[in-house]
């Protein structure tokens, strides 16, 4: 259902969610230098739209010199829908965040269900500050949960045949450069039960791992000093380290090449809409993503059917705009934030 936002509608609308609030706010009269809409469009429902603070908004430099006092004032001269050319009306899935996450997300599901309109937000153009270039881009298989396990694993034969999944028109992708080496972990008395637990689980599901008593890793690591360790684990396949910044422009690369629209641009919140069901339940759903573009710094509100949290250490903070961990609905908070 298309929005159709009126300076009329944004002023009466933000007002009256903020006066109680805040009695520094001025009610502003809604017949001067308004557009006249038919009585019908005015007394269209009306929402809530759930806004991070405009002070801890990603700081995209300004093109105009209106100025920003509140909330109130940051939507009511930003929200439009005269878009620049690559701000969508609508996409099948949004994707919070462009990383190696986003990406890796998109392509998979462009590959399965190649007529998805598939929209990815990536705020940071370079990645300057995503946590996928600022990694070494490890990868192990020494996990106690049997998910992080099996998507190592996948992850191994994902890169020993990286030319099938992320060629394009059969070129060679960017090489990721995969260095195999293992990762050794040790622990003392009281960790012994627990490593061959692990061990036990790694093995059976396919991790190619070996188990080191102190005088093995004496012999095998002669350097290290096995004071106090009474046992160790070390991964003799599918264990090393990459280029993380070569395998996310790989997978950037190939996920454009299947459709996937990247946006420089970033989420700041969403309209909200009450939806009564048969028996009566009232819930708060979500209705539009409204996207902050960096192209002239207006914000866009956009339908979707799916929205991925792809924001890495960011993803608490998305959450909160969706209304996890601030509402009654959904009292649990994404326990994630940047360190």
């Amino acid at each position: 259902m298309t929005l159709k936002l009126t300076r009329r509608f944004i002023c009466q609308l933000f007002v009256r969610r903020f006066a109680s609030n805040n009695s520094s706010i001025t009610p502003i009269d809604p017949n001067k230098d308004l557009t006249i809409k038919k009585p019908s469009e005015i007394s269209t429902k009306k929402r809530a739209f759930t806004l991070i603070n405009p002070q801890t908004v990603h700081q995209i430099k300004r093109i105009d010199d209106v100025p920003i006092q509140n909330e109130m004032d940051f939507i009511r001269h930003r929200l439009t829908e005269k878009r620049v050319k690559n701000i969508p009306i609508e996409t099948d899935i949004l994707i919070i965040g462009g990383a190696i996450k986003g990406s890796a997300i998109a392509f998979f599901l462009k590959q399965r269900a190649p007529d998805l309109k598939v929209t990815i937000l990536e705020r940071d153009w370079n990645y300057t500050t995503s946590s996928t270039v600022l990694s070494a881009g490890g990868l192990r298989q020494q996990f106690a949960l049997e998910e992080n396990i099996q998507m190592s694993i996948y992850g191994a034969e994902f890169l020993k045949h990286i030319r099938d999944h992320l060629s394009i028109l059969d070129n060679d992708p960017v090489p990721v450069s995969f260095h195999h080496n293992g990762y050794l972990l040790c622990g003392s008395e009281k960790s012994v039960k627990l490593f061959e637990e692990n061990y036990q689980t790694q093995t059976s599901l396919g991790a190619k791992l070996k188990l080191l008593t102190p005088n093995m890793l004496k012999k095998q690591f002669p350097w290290l000093n096995t004071d106090g360790i009474e046992i160790g684990c070390f991964g003799i396949q599918n264990e090393g380290w990459l280029d993380p910044w070569a395998l996310l422009t790989a997978f950037r690369q190939k996920a454009l090449s299947l459709g996937v629209l990247y946006l420089n641009a970033e989420l700041v919140g969403f309209d909200k809409v009450k939806r009564v069901w048969a028996d009566g339940t009232i819930e708060n759903q979500l209705d539009k993503a409204l996207i902050l573009s960096a192209e002239d710094n207006r914000i866009y509100p956009m339908d979707t059917t799916f929205v991925i949290n792809a924001a890495g250490p960011w993803a608490g903070e998305v959450a909160k705009m969706a209304g996890i961990g601030v509402s009654d609905q959904y009292p649990v908070a994404l326990p994630v934030e940047p360190r």
